[in-house]
């Protein structure tokens, strides 16, 4: 479990970068340069069109990266978690002592949590 735990954190951390320095910072400027354009304009009508369509395209790479951050949440506390367990013990290992218990269950329900919220249907 710690192996794919670690395996799991590598690919939601890699994920999680490459869309924040790429698809997200690329929107983000979109949005403001179109924002900027929109506020020079006089043809007020064109050009709140495309700054809706980009406001709704920004709107949904910001959803998927609160997504992708969720997915980052649960795979660091899942490494935390199981690097508790008898038998790994990294924390005794490294520490000279156990990682504290409450710490431990509330990695624990963080990353329940997670799951739950991912599961849950949307409201819309």
């Amino acid at each position: 479990y710690f192996m794919g735990g670690l395996a799991g954190l590598y690919v939601n951390l890699r994920s999680f970068w490459i869309h924040r320095n790429g698809a997200l910072m690329e929107a983000r400027r979109k949005y403001e340069s179109s924002s900027a354009a929109a506020t020079t304009s006089s043809d007020g009508k064109d050009s709140d069109d495309d700054g809706s369509s980009t406001r709704q395209a920004l709107k949904k790479i910001e959803q998927k990266h609160f997504e992708l951050f969720l997915a980052l949440l649960k795979s660091i506390c899942d490494v935390m978690v199981f690097s508790n367990n008898p038998g790994i013990d990294l924390h005794l290992k490294l520490r000279g002592k156990k990682n504290h218990e409450g710490f431990h269950c509330l990695c624990g329900l963080i990353s329940a949590g997670t799951v739950l919220y991912n599961n849950f249907p949307n409201a819309e």
